[in-house]
């Protein structure tokens, strides 16, 4: 016989009570001055009005995001850089407020040390928050070891906190969908749009528990150190390309011969192509270097080397909506860590599509229009997105290990050789054809796939790297029971 006993079942703790997200609002006088006699309706954004909301209705111990009781210091107010290009030997590497959110940031500029004033103000330092002021606002990056000590434009502003662990958790917080807004609705002008960093102390964000905080931090902060790990791996699989087929990087070859600048071309080296960027002395040393190489030299349209060259034709009108979709990104959100603005393709629109314009794992992307001969191979987080036209894609071949074509391909040899076939005047571009004949070295596959390997296991850290930002992110959302 069984004994029966009366088990009372645990409550479900309820949600908190929150208030209907709003369409419409009513500025109180009051907020107008509070705001610095601010009267743009973008002042008094409809979303970060209701994400304040959701803040206080959860019942959250909540701080300025800086100031005196804020979680970060008060950062200085930005002034213009007297900017002196000099040599790399001589100069101080410079970071745009672009390159903040850069996968692979790639220095281009360096500032002289002697002639640019306060150059030491300007300084990066490890776990800043660094947050783009003016034209695109927004992108939010954590600053690890491989942004230290580099110099960053005044269109960014720093934001530091006493320890790595709260940077990472307010650089989370600001891109999460409680943060962001209220960092877009102190934008103001017409054209170009800023934010000063006073703008900064109206934010206010949770004050959580030090475990909490810390856990959610560390997570951003493993994800930035998975990021700098896989772009060191990226660099060794170039250094090793350059060592096993021991060539000479381009740029040692125009210091140190200064013949290679002009060339002479015969009539039958024209190959119907009459421009001069064409016929560029740095692309014909290159192609001399490759002739020299005791390896087989075949292309890139090689049925050896790849699948398929996709570019993208058919794909040209398009149906968005604002929430759920399809993610598409440009070209130039490919190459960043966590793009804002990012629009989103109805599913239903567009399934035909779909096997045109998604993108795959291991996929190589190649930029066709405008900024020509950009490399990027494709993450696991983004498969299952699209991307526009002005990329095209490349399907690696199955005996080819597609890191050694991804490698070649982002190489100072690749890019010489993609770059020299553009054509056009204002927006330049290479279509496929002139993307398949670009040469391609074919050593070994032990070779190859020493190299290739290094590059696979780059972009599986970054996957890594971004599935930890996202639960940190996540765990900031669910604390209002914002369904993710």
């Amino acid at each position: 016989m069984v004994k029966r006993t009366n088990v009372q079942p645990t409550p479900i703790p309820s949600a908190p009570v929150t208030e209907p997200e709003k369409l419409s609002t009513t500025v109180r006088l009051t907020e107008v001055f509070d705001a610095g006699v601010r009267l743009e309706a973008s002042n008094f954004s409809i979303e970060a009005r209701n994400a304040v909301a959701k803040l206080r209705a959860s019942g959250l111990p909540l701080v300025p995001l800086c100031g005196n009781e804020g979680l970060c210091q008060q950062p200085a107010k930005p002034f213009r850089l007297k900017r002196t290009s000099v040599s790399p030997d001589w100069g101080v590497p410079f970071l745009s407020s672009s390159d903040i959110i850069s996968l692979r940031p790639k220095i281009e500029r360096f500032l002289s040390r002697k002639l640019t004033p306060n150059v030491n103000k300007f300084l990066v330092e490890m776990w800043d928050v660094l947050i783009s002021r003016s034209g695109t606002i927004g992108n939010v990056a954590l600053a690890t070891a491989i942004m230290a000590g580099k110099a960053l434009s005044e269109h960014a502003i720093r934001l530091r906190s006493n320890d790595p662990d709260t940077a990472g958790y307010v650089a989370a917080f600001l891109r999460s969908r409680l943060g962001r807004p209220q960092l877009l609705q102190a934008t103001y002008g017409s054209v170009i749009v800023h934010i000063e960093p006073e703008h900064l102390t109206r934010i206010v964000i949770p004050d959580l528990h030090p475990l909490r905080r810390i856990a959610i931090g560390r997570l951003m902060c493993e994800a930035g150190k998975l990021r700098d790990e896989a772009n060191r791996l990226l660099d060794e699989a170039d250094r090793l390309l350059h060592a096993h087929l021991n060539l000479p990087y381009l740029d040692s070859l125009t210091s140190s011969n200064s013949g290679c600048l002009t060339s002479r071309v015969k009539a039958s080296q024209l190959a119907g192509r009459l421009e001069a960027s064409f016929h560029d002395p740095i692309a014909i040393k290159a192609e001399q270097k490759l002739k020299q190489l005791p390896v087989e030299i075949t292309t890139i349209g090689d049925e050896r080397v790849t699948k398929e060259i996709r570019a993208i034709t058919k794909f040209r009108e398009r149906t968005y909506v604002p929430r759920g979709g399809i993610p598409m990104l440009s070209s130039k959100q490919i190459f960043q860590i966590d793009p804002i603005d990012v629009k989103r393709l109805a599913k239903g629109a567009h399934t035909k599509d779909l096997p045109e314009i998604q993108l795959e794992e291991g996929m190589i992307a190649i930029t066709r229009s405008g900024t020509i001969g950009r490399v990027q191979i494709i993450p696991k987080y983004m498969a299952d997105w699209t991307a526009s036209e002005d990329a095209t894609r490349i399907l690696a071949a199955s005996d080819i290990n597609a890191g050694y074509l991804y490698t070649w391909l982002a190489s100072d040899y690749g890019y010489c050789l993609i770059t020299r076939h553009s054509y056009g005047s204002v927006i330049v571009h290479i279509d496929l054809d002139m993307l398949a004949s670009v040469p391609i070295p074919l050593p070994v596959p032990t070779i190859r796939n020493e190299i290739g390997d290094l590059v696979l296991k780059a972009n599986a850290l970054r996957d890594e790297a971004w599935q930890k930002e996202r639960e940190a992110i996540r765990q900031i959302e669910n604390l209002t029971s914002i369904k993710v």
